[in-house]
């Protein structure tokens, strides 16, 4: 009995040493070189403003009118838009024109909504926009319109309109701002029938120039803008003359081409250039550009590999913003977009999806400090730009990437699964401002946290 006793307990121990030899076998067969190693860098980054004078969209609403700000000077809004034509319609024989007006519609608007603006409606007399052509918020009105035309102009608040119209899908009210042409213009406009096509049409009537001439503190974001002809025509009916009124829609839609213009009259000479802080405004307004120091990346993470194939686990880049909650009227954008410097055209004009190698998205987050105090943030990680700079031969790389922050709006997609995608990215067309912590801000600048690894 001891015997069988002394058998079964030399054989366990037999088992467990066999064991441990198969759990160590893989460190002791691996030679030290082929470790795995793991790293982790922090780098301070620097930044710059970077003022900017137009951007490319095709808004589907416009903001209208001048806000002043004390950090970044004036932003003038304005609007340029053909309208569209009812193709193939013809008005009843013997239709006479009674009136021909603009409606621009609005539901919200920016600032403060008790200030006066004074509106002014233009005919663009002198050139037209081609459907397909790309135009800059910027541009000039001198090569469309000479301003000899004014067809109306209005005093008003945005808050306490004198028009409205209630929506029953929205279920509340609707403002508009209402213009009634001249007799002139509408005998002029009536009289033409261009109407075989929209090409014809804006031949025609080239389009609308809108404008605000008088204050400073309010911006109407016009959803819709319509030009209306309204006629009346005489039929018989059962032996007895018939009055009949009715009236034709000339939208700004879709089908037709529009353009937000966009300009800074003063942002040079108001803004000021401080060490430890940077803006991002929209709509074309300023941006940040980020510089990083991709050759000094390079050098530190080969330095700690060695010879070993380095990759790059993550490399986060966070946005610190300062006073959110203290700002009356700016709010930041809801998303802002990291991308390469040089690439910022391309990406927009040929509407390109956003890649980890080209161009990084971020909503804005934030931590709560204590009640009712938040810290706000935009992070990126661009490790996949920082691999493909490391797999470069070390003359290929360049000292600085630089890329730019941008505030944009997104549009997203659903599939049958439930899945959401983002389909577009836009330039931000409303109105934001926030305030960053720079690369010299003394107690948060700007940084990049490196993990990296190398086998």
């Amino acid at each position: 009995m001891k015997k069988n006793i002394l058998l079964s307990l030399m054989a366990v121990l037999l088992l467990a040493a066999c064991a441990d030899n198969l759990q160590n076998m893989g460190t002791s067969v691996q030679p030290s070189s082929d470790a795995i190693i793991v790293c982790a860098d922090t780098l301070h980054l620097s930044s710059y403003n970077d003022p900017v004078d137009y951007i490319y969209s095709r808004p589907d609403s416009f903001l209208l009118g001048n806000f002043y700000d004390n950090r970044i000077g004036t932003t003038r809004a304005e609007i340029m838009a053909q309208v569209a034509c009812p193709v193939g319609f013809t008005y009843p024989e013997g239709a006479e024109v009674d009136s021909v007006e603009l409606y621009l519609y609005y539901n919200t608007w920016f600032g403060d909504g008790y200030s006066p603006m004074r509106i002014n409606v233009y005919e663009m007399n002198k050139s037209t926009f081609n459907y397909e052509g790309d135009y800059p918020s910027n541009l000039d009105v001198e090569d469309y319109c000479d301003k000899s035309e004014l067809l109306g102009t209005r005093l008003i608040t945005a808050a306490q309109p004198t028009d409205s119209v209630y929506s029953s899908s929205s279920g509340g009210y609707t403002y508009y701002v209402r213009f009634c042409f001249s007799s002139d213009f509408a005998d002029r406009f009536f009289k033409d029938e261009s109407y075989t096509s929209v090409e014809d049409f804006v031949q025609f009537f080239k389009g609308l120039y809108v404008t605000s001439d008088f204050g400073t503190a309010c911006m109407l974001n016009v959803t819709q803008m319509d030009m209306t002809a309204y006629y009346h025509f005489t039929y018989q009916k059962e032996g007895r003359d018939t009055l009949v009124y009715n009236y034709k829609n000339f939208p700004a839609n879709s089908e037709v081409r529009q353009v937000n213009r966009i300009v800074h009259p003063d942002r040079d000479e108001v803004m000021q250039t401080i060490d430890s802080i940077t803006y991002l405004a929209s709509p074309a307004q300023v941006f940040t550009t980020i510089r990083i120091p991709v050759k000094r990346l390079c050098d530190t993470v080969q330095h700690n590999l060695g010879d070993k194939r380095p990759y790059v686990n993550s490399a986060a880049v966070r946005i610190d913003l300062i006073g959110v909650d203290d700002e009356q009227w700016c709010r930041p954008s809801n998303y802002c977009l990291l991308i390469r410097e040089n690439a910022i055209d391309r990406f927009f004009l040929d509407k390109e999806s956003v890649s980890d190698t080209c161009s990084i998205l971020s909503q804005i987050a934030y931590t709560e400090i204590s009640a009712d105090n938040y810290k706000y943030y935009y992070s990126f990680d661009i490790s996949t730009i920082l691999l493909n700079e490391l797999r470069k031969e070390p003359e290929q790389r360049a000292e600085y990437l630089d890329m730019t922050l941008l505030p944009v709006t997104v549009e997203t997609t659903t599939d049958s699964y439930g899945n959401t995608s983002v389909s577009t990215v836009k330039h931000q067309q409303g109105m934001t401002f926030s305030t960053l912590k720079s690369g010299e801000s003394e107690s948060e600048p700007m940084k990049i946290s490196l993990l990296y690894s190398g086998l």
